[in-house]
């Protein structure tokens, strides 16, 4: 059965039969994560999906908008409930969002040959740009437009209301006024060969905030149609603010942009502009809904008269915008999912995926809370992100991909997958505080489970106590590795099972979404404890749903149809192996590792990455899972070595830094393949003074203990390096 179209897909699973748009699903109509419904969303849908001919879906459509009039004040509710009841959240008016309704509006009267939604719509944009102006750009008013909510000047609501009243001018001398007026606010972000994304209240750039590639793309869009309209220079400012994010936001070594840069233009984690800013995530991440706004923008660009040689950089960059747009197309179920996150190896390099956008504001859209952390799944599907995405690419197919060729087939070397025990001596005494560190470790006990530090609520950006399938892991693999029982085992089992779902993975928490990640996680702590036959564990199931994560080009996702890359491909990979089960695909998935190897014998995460200690370990240790030698063992292995540091650390990758984290995947590579760090003492050195008063440890010298990943990295690496850890145990605890 072929995929849907991306606008099949929405009809069919986005829309309601009287055209209202939850904000956010699972893969399909069956899974609604957020019923609730966003006047952004609905307007989006007018302006994006009914053409000309299609007057019925229009009407719907329209209907659908008119739910949210607020009857008492001028302009539209902004939040309804999933049973149409406003939230008194959305008892505000955010120009862009008030404007895109405006616009809606008048799409919709076009489109039904009705003047009504038309005037409708010019009398609303009159109201709400009268606002705007008399309180200076703000962010939010309230219902009444009489009150600012929040003062800042993002620049997306001024880009957003210059193509709002462009297109509901109806030549009257007011329009060409307030345009005038908001050609002249636009010029207030210009900076160097960027735009600033935000104003302060005071008119001042927010250094904190930076640049953001939504509010850049959105810009270009406002300067091409005002330069259409004859403004002069408006046609250098679109293209400067693209080409900006062409040059300080790609995402090396991978594809596509990250949504934001700091003041320097340099993406980077900002805990400082996330907390005391403008709400956000310290975490930079690629959003699809950016790279469809950008091919949108670049494509429109490109056609501009007077290019001056960008004409040709600006067509490349709507390629690789659309092309990440269809990258994360579902191949088999249809839609588009929100994007991809990373972790940082250092403040400024993103290299770890993560199918996850962490520590975002409360509230945020699609979003869970694990104790104190709030996350958004990049494995849902936006309303916001299906609707744009379609406004750039059209109604397609979703792209056919396929798994590379297996030109070579790795030796077999046996894999005995025993997990009966753990290690066959214990630690050298004098490296770290062993008992420190226990009483540390089982201080992080929560519930039925085990949180990731054992703080009950701590400030800044540390994680609390909450019990989570990660760190449960963590905790049953290090107290096993130190020879200590882990209690209440038929509890911990009862815990984990409870993140089991419908679909037979398992989420962080009992009734978070399931992914390839936290599967692995709950499945892993089952079978070491002897749970891997427990009644409340649907076996079937979970290895249905590890095997759905497989993706077309042979490696596996962290959810169904989500893009392959090493990292989920080792940790689904690991699952079945537990499980006594196999891919569908194995060949495929061997290829899919294999076409990761780079010439230095090192590999990266997805084909065509620069080789990492992260990547090179997951791809080493699932070809091992799977009983193979990996090819060109020693070169990988004398790659590995050569990135140690004279401290004893290790480069997370060639010119890198050194990297805590990188450091156990570059260890637990050479275990696997039977070898060991050029220097094991300076390795135990440097890792042993990371441990930190209170007995946890931290990835720099002297820090605050950080979580029990840490703690499992040092436990771990520490057994390794002194050849005690059962290379078992090494392969598929990870």
């Amino acid at each position: 059965m072929s995929p849907p179209s991306l606008r099949t897909f929405v009809l069919k699973h986005l829309l309601d039969a009287q055209g209202r748009v939850p904000a956010v699903l699972g893969r399909d109509a069956t899974d609604v994560i957020t019923p609730d419904r966003a006047l952004r969303d609905a307007a989006l849908a007018l302006l994006v999906l009914p053409g000309p001919d299609d007057q019925d879906l229009t009407a719907r459509l329209l209907s659908a908008l008119r739910e949210f009039a607020d009857g008492e004040h001028p302009g539209y509710r902004e939040l309804l409930d999933v049973t149409g009841v406003p939230h008194p959240v959305g008892d505000v008016r955010t120009p862009s969002v008030q404007a895109l309704a405006a616009w809606a509006l008048h799409r919709a009267g076009a489109l039904l040959g009705d003047t009504g939604p038309a005037d409708e719509a010019r009398a609303m944009l009159r109201q709400v740009g009268a606002a705007v102006i008399r309180h200076a750009w703000p962010a939010r008013l309230d219902r009444s437009l009489s009150t600012v909510l929040d003062g800042a000047s993002p620049l997306e609501e001024a880009a957003v209301l210059v193509l709002a009243v462009d297109a509901v001018d109806d030549g009257s001398p007011e329009w060409s006024a307030f345009l005038s007026e908001a050609a002249q606010h636009l010029e207030r972000y210009v900076h160097g060969d960027g735009v600033w994304a935000c104003l302060t209240p005071r008119g001042e750039p927010d250094t904190v905030y930076g640049h953001r590639t939504r509010a850049s793309a959105l810009a270009s869009l406002a300067w091409c149609r005002l330069h259409e309209r004859g403004l002069r220079g408006a046609a250098d400012r679109a293209r400067a603010a693209l080409l900006h994010v062409e040059a300080h936001h790609p995402h090396v070594g991978a594809h596509g942009y990250w949504d934001r840069s700091d003041a320097d233009s340099v993406v980077r984690v900002d805990p400082i502009a996330a907390l005391h800013g403008r709400p956000d995530s310290p975490f930079p991440a690629k959003l699809v809904g950016d790279h469809a706004l950008l091919a949108l923008a670049a494509c429109r660009t490109a056609g501009l008269d007077g290019g001056n040689g960008a004409d040709g950089r600006l067509k490349t960059m709507a390629e690789e915008a659309a092309a990440e747009v269809e990258r994360y197309t579902d191949p088999e179920a249809g839609g588009v999912f929100q994007g991809q996150g990373s972790w940082f190896s250092t403040p400024v390099d993103p290299t770890v995926p993560l199918a996850r956008h962490v520590m975002v504001p409360p509230r945020t859209t699609g979003s869970f809370a694990v104790g104190n952390t709030t996350y958004v799944p990049f494995h849902a599907k936006h309303a916001q992100t299906q609707l744009l995405a379609l406004a750039a690419l059209g109604d397609q197919l979703p792209a056919a991909a396929s798994a590379p060729e297996l030109t070579e087939r790795p030796e077999p070397e046996p894999f005995d997958n025993d997990l009966t025990h753990v290690v066959s001596a214990p630690l050298s005494e004098g490296l770290v505080d062993i008992p420190g560190y226990l009483r540390w470790l089982k201080s992080t006990a929560s519930g039925l489970g085990y949180g990731l530090t054992p703080y009950r609520a701590p400030l800044g950006l540390r994680s609390d106590c909450t019990a989570q399938t990660f760190s449960v892991l963590h905790v049953v693999s290090d107290l096993m590795a130190l020879g200590e029982p882990v209690p209440n085992v038929p509890g911990v089992l009862t815990g984990v099972f409870a993140t089991q779902n419908a679909d037979g993975g398992f989420g962080e928490q009992p009734g978070l979404p399931s992914e390839a990640f936290t599967t692995y996680c709950a499945v892993l702590t089952a079978v070491v404890l002897g749970g891997a036959d427990h009644p409340d564990f649907d076996r079937e199931r979970c290895v249905e749903f590890v095997r759905a994560c497989q993706h077309p080009e042979g490696g596996f996702g962290n959810a169904p149809g989500y893009p392959c890359d090493a990292w989920h491909s080792h940790l689904a990979a690991l699952t079945l192996v537990a499980l006594d089960a196999q891919p569908d695909r194995p060949d495929d998935l061997i290829a899919y590792l294999l076409s990761c190897q780079n010439p230095d014998g090192g590999y990266g995460n997805q084909p065509g990455s620069p080789s990492d200690t992260f990547a090179t370990f997951r791809v080493v240790d699932t070809l091992a899972a799977l009983g193979l030698r990996p090819p060109r063992a020693d070169r990988t292995v004398a790659w590995l070595q050569s990135l140690q540091t004279e401290a004893g650390g290790f480069r997370y990758r060639e010119n890198g830094a050194e990297s805590f984290v990188g450091s156990y995947h570059a260890i637990a590579a050479l275990y696997v393949l039977g070898a060991l760090p050029a220097d094991t003492a300076a390795c135990a050195r440097w890792i042993a003074v990371r441990q930190s008063a209170d007995g946890g440890f931290s990835r720099t010298p002297g820090g605050a203990s950080e979580t029990t990943d840490e703690g499992f990295i040092a436990i771990q690496a520490l057994h390794m390096l002194e050849g005690k850890l059962n290379r078992s145990w090494a392969v598929m605890m990870t």
